[in-house]
């Protein structure tokens, strides 16, 4: 399995893991830097401290970031 196909993979399972929980309105992939590492994103609704803990810094090598986004709404 390639970086492309373990990443969508792991977005995969933190995306059944991490969306049922209250605040946390959607997870991720981005590429950074100049090397364009692969990072997950895991998007918030707010900055609560308590749900902020509960995410990974990272998992299965790939970095997690947190982003408070506010709740996504269907178009």
């Amino acid at each position: 399995m390639n970086g492309g196909e373990k990443i969508k993979a792991v977005k995969k399972r933190l995306s059944d893991e991490l969306l049922p929980l209250p605040g946390v309105s959607g997870v991720g992939t981005e590429e950074r830097g100049n090397d364009r590492r692969k990072v997950i994103v895991i998007h918030l609704d707010n900055d609560d401290p308590e749900l902020i803990e509960r995410i990974p810094k990272e998992i299965e090598g790939f970095p997690v970031e947190t982003i408070v986004s506010g709740p996504f709404k269907k178009l």
